[in-house]
């Protein structure tokens, strides 16, 4: 083995909230309040919201560096 940890999401094309936030590494609140501000796309199927991984690397790469 060459000491890498698997990417659990590597062929994961839709998040849930929750797996969108441990992907971006940030907080649940985090996400919500950028779903709704607008700031990040969401399709809701039912009850659920879907946030796509290239609208969740786009916003990540939208981030200013600290």
């Amino acid at each position: 083995m060459n000491g890498e940890v698997p990417d659990p999401y590597k062929w994961k094309r839709g998040f849930s909230r929750e797996q969108a936030a441990d992907y971006c590494t940030v907080s649940i609140d985090k996400v919500k309040r950028a779903i709704r501000w607008n700031e990040l796309p969401a399709v809701r199927h039912g009850r659920d919201i879907i946030l796509f991984r290239e609208d969740l690397d786009a916003w990540m790469e939208s981030w200013e560096p600290v």
